[in-house]
């Protein structure tokens, strides 16, 4: 064999491991065993993209009957997603072995490459509940307390991100920021969602001095803190509308408020139902400069124009509280009213006495059919909910990502579909609207 044979053989055993490798590194492994899921999870991206990109089934994960599960996915660049109730930053090339419980986010458990980063994340405060302050448990009874409280608790919490050993300086400098993040959360939480428990007066005064040492606080925390790199986090982007007029930095400035903008636009855009009002963001997503999200919004337009009022409904499966398997087809014929809801859902439960009105004013109209169709994850959970309230009727069980061509963003939800099995409106009026009997009865007629 010559020389030029043996170099070409060379070069070519030399490229079969790099590009496998290459693949690998754009590819993100999660194994491991998750506790208390329902039959299907999904890896949910938690970026600015989050409730902006069109949904999808990708990043599904269907763990065996011992809950074990095994998942791989494309990743280019380093993220933030969301397991259940924990928070993952994963980068290409990450292979992980993990335990998660739905039901306590403490208890996981990540090894494996990138399993340093999910550790710490273990304790990822939540901003829907006022961060540090934990829905209220950590308010101090004295206003000075609380605040000190929420900057002692960042302070230790730098402490340990700064002994982190075996994550990148971005994962550094993103959690950083969200700590920051999370103090400003905090403080600003602690003003009225999560304040002590006080008598009235006893409460006015507190609110008067926590007034006056969290503004101060929170003045401290937020200059010079405008930096659109940070938006991939959800408490940064739940603070930004109280940072920009703090900065002078005008391309940041412009993305964020562009990413408002798409935000209020996807909301009004998911609430309609009329293809040709919907024809009408065009021109408003077009005003968008920041081109990532005009062009996701372009994209999520041309998927609600696809399907809505006066289409053929898109069937489903779901379950009832038998664990028998059902379909929406089942009830073409009638007007289908469906109730979305869920047992986490504090307005969805406000509407549930109308919606029982509803059901009985027509009850035993044949050419009506109720469903009460829950995006539980957890069907005990949902069961005993339905036993307690001693709810009856069509009471079925579905998982949201079966619903993508209905795009359910979030309940309370209402869904009208007409006696031919035509979308007679994909965002109707919740059962204690005014305008609820009068859809039902020019339906009917």
């Amino acid at each position: 064999m010559n020389r030029s044979v043996i170099k070409a053989l060379g070069f070519l055993l030399f490229l079969v491991p790099f590009s496998v490798s290459a693949q690998t590194a754009k590819t993100v492994t999660i194994k491991g065993v998750l506790k208390n899921f329902s039959n299907q999870v999904k890896v949910e991206d938690m970026s600015d993209l989050q409730y902006l990109a069109t949904p999808t089934a990708e990043r599904i994960v269907i763990p065996d009957a011992d809950g074990k599960f095994q998942i791989t996915f494309k990743l280019n660049s380093p993220n933030y997603f969301r397991l259940g109730r924990n928070i993952l930053y994963l980068s290409p090339g990450d292979n992980l072995t993990v335990i998660i419980d739905r039901d306590n986010s403490l208890k996981g458990d990540f090894k494996g490459k990138g399993s340093q980063a999910n550790m710490f994340l273990l304790t990822t405060p939540f901003p829907k509940a006022g961060s540090f302050l934990e829905a209220g448990r950590n308010a101090k009874l004295a206003a000075k307390e609380t605040v000190d409280f929420i900057l002692e608790t960042a302070r230790n919490r730098k402490k340990a991100l700064d002994l982190l050993k075996g994550v990148t300086p971005e994962f550094k400098r993103l959690e950083t920021a969200r700590i920051k993040a999370d103090t400003i959360n905090s403080l600003f939480s602690g003003r009225i969602p999560y304040r002590p428990k006080l008598s009235a007066d006893a409460l006015k005064i507190y609110d008067e001095e926590y007034k006056k040492i969290s503004e101060a606080a929170i003045e401290n925390h937020r200059k010079n803190f405008v930096d659109f790199s940070l938006m991939k986090l959800v408490v940064y982007r739940d603070i930004a509308k109280h940072l920009l007029k703090y900065s002078t930095n005008q391309a940041d400035i412009q993305k964020i408020t562009d990413w408002q903008t798409a935000s209020s636009l996807v909301s009004s855009m998911n609430n309609t139902s009329d293809k040709n009002e919907l024809k009408k963001f065009d021109s408003k997503i077009s005003s968008i400069k920041t081109l990532k999200y005009q062009t996701v919004l372009k994209q999520r337009l041309q998927e609600l124009l696809k399907f809505g009022r006066g289409d053929i409904a898109v069937d489903f499966t779901a379950v009832d509280t038998k664990g028998t398997t059902v379909n929406l087809t089942s009830l073409k014929g009638k007007v289908i009213y469906i109730d979305m809801w869920a047992t986490w859902c504090g307005p969805c439960y406000a509407e549930m006495p109308f919606y029982e009105k509803l059901k009985e004013k027509y009850k035993g109209n044949e050419n009506i059919a109720f469903v009460s169709l829950s995006i539980d994850d957890e069907i005990d959970l949902w069961k005993k909910d339905i036993d307690k309230r001693k709810a009856d009727g069509i009471q079925w069980l579905i998982n949201r990502n079966s619903l993508l061509d209905y795009n359910i963003v979030g309940v309370p939800r209402t869904i009208i579909i007409d006696k031919s099995f035509k979308i007679a409106d994909l965002n109707a009026p919740v059962p204690s609207s005014k305008d609820t009997e009068k859809i039902i009865e020019g339906l009917l007629q």
